[in-house]
Formats: C-alpha cells, structure tokens, sequence
C-alpha cells in the first residue's frame, strides 16, 4: 500500500513535470513546432519516461485543458445569468486573464478553437439547459450561438486587456454583464 502511494505520488509528479515543461517550452516556440524532445529536454527525462505518460504532445496539451477547466462548473450557470456589480465576480474572462501560465495556450489563436471546443463540450449542453430554463423561447440553436458568441468575446476581451489589474478589470468586466445580461433578459418574458 505505501508502495503504490509513492508510486502514484511520483506519477504525478512527472506527469506535472512534463505538463510544466511544455508550458515553459510553448512560451518560446509555436505549438505545431514543439517536440517531445524539447519537453524531455525542459523537464529533464527520458524520452521512455515522456511516452510512460502520454502517448505524445496533444494528450499533455489535452490534460493540462482538463487540468484547467476542472470545476468550473459555475461557468454554466454565469453565462446564462450574468451578475453585474457583485464586485467583479469570478467569470471565465477573469479566469483566462489571472491564469497567466497558460496564457500561451489560451491566448494561441491556432489553439483557441480546441480550448473553445473542450470548453463547449464540457459547459455547452448545460448552458443551454440554463437559457431553456429561463424560459427565453430561444431555440438550441439560438442558445448555441449565445454560448460561443460569448466564449469567442471572453477570449478576445481577455486577449486585448490582459495587462489590466482587477482594480481596472472589474469596471469593464461589469460593463460587459450587463451587457449580456440586458441581452439575455430581453428574450425573458416580462414579469407580470
């Protein structure tokens, strides 16, 4: 049992050793252009040990998303339901502008659209649960387009404003929820 303890915990910590490597690696060169050589090379292994843990440099970029995106599961909810002035609180622009280590893959415009994809396949179906729920009368289709219309606007807002304190972010990312929720509110039916 403290056998596979260390075992795991040294897994792990490989498998983190590797993750880092590639982000310190993607910060001087393009994606398509790295190798696992540079990555053994940055997190100083073996080649036997990179392939021990993944089968090549998609599955630790694969990871290191889903790694990132755990448990944002009040994404969902914030997207439909936008809440402007509660000082700024914890959306995904703001989660894309803090996480600045991984802001060479998020902010990569080649990279962007799997992050969008991994992001609509985690966060989409429930999103447009949420509008549905509102009872907006808008078409999945029509939700649809609302979540990546807003996903797309996070990231470029994100990109363009990134060097933004908080003290600076939450005036414009207020702005911004108002702005969506206004929208989102518009196909609400009127309380009676």
């Amino acid at each position: 049992m403290a056998g596979q303890k260390r075992t795991d915990r040294r897994t792990a910590y490989t498998r983190q050793a590797i993750q880092s490597a590639f982000l310190q690696v993607k910060q001087v060169k393009d994606y398509n252009a790295i190798t696992v050589s540079d990555i053994c090379r940055e997190a100083e292994i073996s080649r036997g040990t990179f392939y021990a843990h993944f089968s090549n440099i998609a599955e630790v970029l694969d990871t290191l998303l889903d790694d990132a995106l755990a448990g944002m599961d009040y994404l969902r909810e914030y997207l439909s339901a936008p809440r402007p002035n509660e000082n700024c609180a914890y959306p995904f622009c703001r989660f894309v502008r803090e996480n600045k280590e991984l802001r060479c893959i998020l902010f990569d415009d080649t990279l962007g659209y799997i992050v969008i994809q991994k992001l609509a396949a985690l966060y989409k179906d429930g999103y447009i649960q949420e509008i549905r729920n509102r009872g907006t009368g808008l078409s999945d289709q029509e939700a649809e387009a609302l979540f990546y219309f807003q996903i797309n606007g996070c990231f470029a807002v994100s990109k363009r404003y990134n060097s933004l304190g908080n003290e600076q972010w939450c005036p414009v990312q207020n702005v911004i929820d108002q702005f969506i929720k206004g929208g989102i509110d518009s196909f609400s039916p009127k309380a009676t």
